[in-house]
């Protein structure tokens, strides 16, 4: 539970090998998930993401203020502000609530087929020139940290 007595949760995005933007900087979101987790897509929204380099590690390497977009005109909603986002590979990256409002502690998995296996509630962003949309969903926090087994 967090703070206010609210479930805490985590959302799980498939960053693609090929991800575009800001130098390969961004990380885009499925709409629906986005706005399930983050709320709505009418403004930016500010909030704290402490990175950890490997999903066992306990404690953060390091924090960063970034920006959550609002939903653009061309139907995308993406992070700014995130340089360090370009280093991540081909993975799942776990935004999960921590308890404090707009505090996220954000990691990722390379071993994608088993996250893809473990969770069952994905939602499918848009195909695109580049292939399939990405796959995204929330679960419930605090997730399996590495998740290496069914």
């Amino acid at each position: 539970m967090s703070n206010n007595g609210r479930t805490r949760r985590c959302l799980i995005v498939e960053r693609h090998a090929w991800e575009t933007g800001g130098r390969q900087q961004q990380l885009q979101f499925v709409l629906k998930t986005a706005r399930d987790f983050f709320g709505p897509g009418n403004r930016d929204r500010t909030v704290t993401a402490r990175v950890h380099l490997s999903p066992a590690a306990r404690e953060p390497a390091f924090q960063r203020t970034i920006t959550i977009s609002r939903e653009y005109q061309n139907g995308t909603r993406r992070t700014n502000g995130f340089p360090e986002m370009g280093a991540v590979p081909h993975s799942f990256i776990f935004f999960q609530e921590t308890g404090e409002p707009n505090v996220y502690d954000i990691w990722w998995q390379s071993d994608m087929p088993i996250v893809a296996a473990r969770y069952h509630e994905w939602v499918q962003g848009g195909n695109t020139q580049h292939g399939r949309g990405r796959l995204s969903t929330i679960v419930p926090a605090p997730a399996p940290r590495p998740l290496d087994s069914l």
